[in-house]
């Protein structure tokens, strides 16, 4: 391989590693009224001539959770052990919190954009400097 394309090859490969789209992360924490947890990614990174470095640990990282309407006030069947309760009906949105547990593996996805303003809801400028940084993680799910 010419020098040239050594270079490119690397710069190439450099570039793609700065672009943080989603990754396993191992919780150490998680705080389910905020619904925010602390975790550390478990990809390493690597530099030349250096040896591997764990990500630093990532606080206050929003768990996404679902907002569901049961349709019509439809009854839902379940099961309860020793008890007659067999349906429940529901006349509002039901939040599904997550059950996260410390020690569990979940997949983190990085924002495009700086996430600050966004999760307040307001519009996001387009030259914010932060491109897919870990900092802008969102936990979508447990793996």
């Amino acid at each position: 391989m010419s020098n040239s394309s050594e270079f490119y090859s690397n710069f190439k490969n450099q570039l793609l590693l700065s672009i943080n789209t989603c990754m396993p992360c191992k919780v150490l924490a998680y705080n389910e009224s905020n619904r925010t947890a602390k975790i550390q990614p478990l990809f390493m990174i690597k530099e030349i001539n250096r040896a591997p470095e764990k990500l630093s640990v990532l606080e206050d990282v929003p768990v996404l959770f679902e907002r569901v309407k049961i349709k019509n006030n439809t009854a839902i069947s379940v099961t309860i052990p020793n008890s007659d309760h067999t349906q429940i009906t529901f006349n509002e949105s039901v939040e599904l919190v997550p059950s996260i547990n410390v020690g569990d593996i979940v997949l983190a996805v990085f924002a495009q954009r700086s996430l600050d303003d966004a999760i307040e809801g307001n519009v996001v400028y387009p030259g914010t400097s932060r491109l897919f940084a870990v900092h802008d993680a969102i936990i979508v799910g447990i793996l």
